[in-house]
């Protein structure tokens, strides 16, 4: 046998040991001289500022992805991916590789870097490496993963924590008995949804975050405090901690592990989005913007807004409440007159029953545990079932 030949027949047996459900996004011309791999890996042919196909997401067991580092968008769906799909192997393809941009991609949890224009041998090799890596890990696509929900508050005093502790209530007993949320505390320097609820627990997110390898279902249920009936709460930190330095590594294990407890997950975001954060609000399954009816509330919802555009995130997942809708603010402003405005439907005017609300949270309790019935719930219960059609949908 010739030494050609001894190459060709060694590729193949490369090729035949590839995993299955490997998929490469990448432009056109980056996927040229790929073809003899194309009866065992799918070529998605992408920019890498596209939002990637959800679909074929879904379906890859490896993911290589060419990504521009000059470009937000690029890192942007990167660190969404990985937020989502916290356990799914992804290797990155970039124009130059060098050691700061190796250490960026690791810190994002990227398994591996390959450079671009991509090569056959360079790719198989990376591919096979992760695989072997991935084999004594979970296969993340025997999990049903429970859906995941942000509340941004837009500006402060909107009451964003009142609405989400109540919508994860709302949702949880939407989706049908016995099933439960948790409500992740993401506002590390006010949060207080454990508070609101009269709720206190010696730890908190940060035990989760920073617990590394010792993270299991025993240390989260030590965190986890019951919010209600139906939902429970991981709490923000007593303590003030500069906003910066929560790990986004550890952030998404805590996520994943959630969502595998859970029936549904729900963020208390926290007013400025740190590069954690905007990589945690992208992704989520739905995002619900809180405001009120002043101008200014009105103005910072409308930046949020175009934020979530600006990067790309699905509009038909993003929905709006404006709250104290008794305050009587909405009786200059119309709510066409605002959504004109703001370019994008309101999902909710919810009226905040103050007296209420306050009875409720003096007893560490819920509305509907005051008053059975009332108009807030009401607008929280349809807020719910929007919410969660907003993800059906999708």
């Amino acid at each position: 046998m010739s030494d050609f030949q001894k190459f060709n027949a060694a590729e193949t047996n490369r090729m035949a040991g590839l995993p299955e459900q490997v998929f490469v996004f990448a432009r056109p011309r980056e996927l040229d001289g790929l073809e003899t791999l194309a009866d065992t890996v799918t070529l998605v042919e992408i920019e890498p500022s596209e939002p990637l196909p959800a679909e074929l997401v879904g379906r890859a067991r490896i993911a290589v992805i060419e990504v521009d580092p000059a470009d937000p968008r690029s890192l942007a769906r990167l660190d969404a991916l990985r937020a989502a799909r916290p356990h799914l192997a992804i290797i990155a393809g970039l124009p130059q590789v060098d050691l700061s941009i190796t250490r960026q991609m690791l810190r994002k949890g990227i398994g591996d870097v390959v450079p671009m224009p991509f090569t056959t041998d360079e790719l198989l090799t990376a591919i096979l490496e992760v695989e072997r890596e991935q084999a004594d890990k979970p296969d993340e696509l025997t999990l049903e993963l429970a859906p995941v929900f942000a509340v941004q508050k837009c500006v402060g005093g909107t009451g964003a924590t009142t609405i989400a502790t109540h919508l994860a209530d709302a949702m949880a007993r939407a989706m049908g008995q016995g099933l439960r949320a948790c409500v992740i505390d993401l506002d590390l320097q006010s949060g207080d949804a454990a508070s609101y609820l009269d709720r206190k627990s010696r730890k908190s997110l940060i035990d989760l975050v920073e617990a590394g390898a010792r993270l299991d279902d025993e240390l989260f249920r030590s965190v986890a405090v019951e919010g209600s009936d139906t939902f429970d709460v991981i709490a923000a930190p007593a303590d003030i901690m500069p906003i910066e330095e929560l790990d986004l590594d550890g952030l998404r294990s805590v996520v994943a592990l959630a969502r595998r407890k859970y029936d549904l997950v729900l963020f208390d975001m926290p007013g400025a989005l740190t590069n954690w954060a905007m990589s945690t609000l992208l992704g989520a399954d739905a995002v619900l913007l809180v405001g009120n009816g002043s101008i200014g509330a009105l103005r910072q919802v409308k930046r949020k807004l175009q934020l979530l555009r600006n990067f790309d995130y699905p509009e038909a997942r993003v929905a709006i409440a404006l709250n104290h809708a008794a305050s009587g603010l909405f009786k200059k402003i119309d709510r066409k007159g605002i959504e004109d405005a703001l370019g994008h439907a309101i999902s909710a005017m919810v009226h905040s029953d103050t007296p209420l609300i306050e009875q409720a949270q003096a007893r560490g309790v819920l509305a509907r545990a005051v008053q059975r019935k009332s108009r807030f719930a009401a607008d929280i219960d349809s807020l719910a079932n929007h919410m969660l059609a907003l993800v059906e949908e999708g």
